[in-house]
């Protein structure tokens, strides 16, 4: 446990709202700001960062993220996204990436000026031409989301090399390109290849970029001109507290090395990073507002469950987690505590589902003190059921030693 988390917790908890609404989200901005400067660090001219905003879409965190130089843009995936996109983010720096756009969406976007929009079949690559065609529209920028024969290994979520709704198959792809490069007002300037998500080793995604890198040779070879490969995202942390970061600095070497043998120092290549920037810097926070012991196991009640924290259930991942001693006053001299034991820890609905951590090993809780799920930067509040039994928001704070600034 971070003692300067704690005592910045703390500080929140005493605020009038969170009184009255005792769960809450906390993130951290100089955590944010440590993980942006570290791929500065050591990645390559031609890498470009954008920040995949379904990972936290909040509008305070995108103005915090359009602060660094070295975010070159932000990735949405509706349209709803590019409305918030757009209020930290010029247009030409903004990637559409997902299955199943809508015309409206394409529509807007096509409208809106944005860098790149990515394009999932022909079905959409002809809409989007009917569209440029309708109003106007000179070009559009795209890229054509490839899914391939080969995936990612020890990946925590697969979305390539399988059968998915993701992309137009590998099989189909050149005939794919000669029918959609002919299409009016289209500009296929390179692929999408996001395979995976929450990798820990960097060298299955290396793997990866290997065999991307000879397909974009392979293809260049048979007349495909790609000057933009977007790898989406797959940088993961690891929420199983073991300390298995992902190796930042030995991915960009290794893929240095790959740049240099293929020869595409030239290219443009894109990485979406969400969970592995704003990841690591949020806590979930809720008061404990009962311990009961039924039928000779513990339950941990709290104020908020997977209306407010839906990830751990969704994904079957629990996340590290500590509880914060508030030294409540009790309701009764006997009082029920948990000392050293495995409980349960659920949230106020009306279902035995709604859990936000199970079997956790828990050294010492009283009613009143915070429990807090570490990890919960990222996919957590906007997937969490937040309308379900009409509860009340948790309140979220971006957070920094000297200011804390509710969002």
């Amino acid at each position: 446990m971070d003692n300067r988390i704690e005592k910045i917790i703390k500080k929140v908890y005493e605020l009038k709202e969170v009184r009255e609404n005792p769960s809450f989200y906390v993130y951290d901005s100089e955590r944010i700001k440590e993980k942006i400067e570290l791929i500065e660090k050591y990645s390559l001219n031609n890498v470009k960062l954008y920040y995949s905003m379904k990972a936290n879409p909040n509008h305070s965190i995108l103005k915090f993220m359009s602060k660094f130089k070295s975010i070159n843009g932000i990735e949405i995936a509706s349209d709803g996204e590019l409305e918030i996109a757009l209020s930290s983010f010029s247009a030409d720096k903004i990637l559409f990436t997902s299955p199943g756009k809508t015309v409206k969406e394409l529509e807007k976007s096509i409208k809106s000026g944005i860098k790149y929009l990515n394009c999932e079949s022909i079905v959409e690559a002809i809409r989007i031409s009917e569209i440029c065609q309708k109003n106007n529209v000179d070009k559009v920028n795209i890229l054509l989301r490839v899914n391939p024969d080969f995936s990612v290994n020890e990946a925590g979520q697969t979305m390539a090399g399988i059968s998915t709704k993701m992309g137009i198959d590998q099989c189909e792809f050149f005939y794919a390109y000669k029918f959609i490069a002919g299409l009016k007002g289209i500009n296929v300037c390179g692929i999408h290849v996001f395979a995976a998500s929450n990798v820990l080793d960097y060298n299955n995604l290396i793997t990866y970029v290997k065999q991307v890198f000879q397909f974009v040779k392979d293809a260049e070879e048979n007349g495909v001109k790609i000057d933009t490969i977007d790898f989406g995202g797959g940088f993961g942390i690891d929420y199983d507290d073991y300390h298995n970061g992902f190796d930042v600095k030995s991915y960009f070497e290794a893929l240095d090395a790959l740049v240099n043998d293929f020869g595409f120092r030239s290219k443009e290549l894109i990485l979406e990073l969400g969970r592995y920037l704003i990841g690591e810097s949020g806590y979930y926070i809720a008061e404990i507002i009962d311990i009961k012991d039924i039928k000779g196991n513990k339950h941990m009640v709290v104020a908020g469950g997977i209306n407010h924290m839906r990830l751990p259930i969704a994904m079957e991942q629990k996340h590290p987690s500590f509880v914060i001693s508030m030294n409540a006053d009790k309701l009764y001299p006997e009082q029920p505590f948990i000392k050293e034991e495995h409980v349960d820890i659920e949230g106020p609905l009306c279902m035995s589902d709604d859990l936000i951590a199970w079997d956790e090993y828990v050294e010492k809780a009283d009613i009143g003190d915070l429990f807090v799920l570490r990890q919960s930067g990222a996919y957590c509040y906007s997937c969490s059921a937040l309308s379900f039994l009409s509860h009340t928001y948790p309140e979220e704070y971006l957070v920094s030693d000297s200011e804390i600034v509710r969002i």
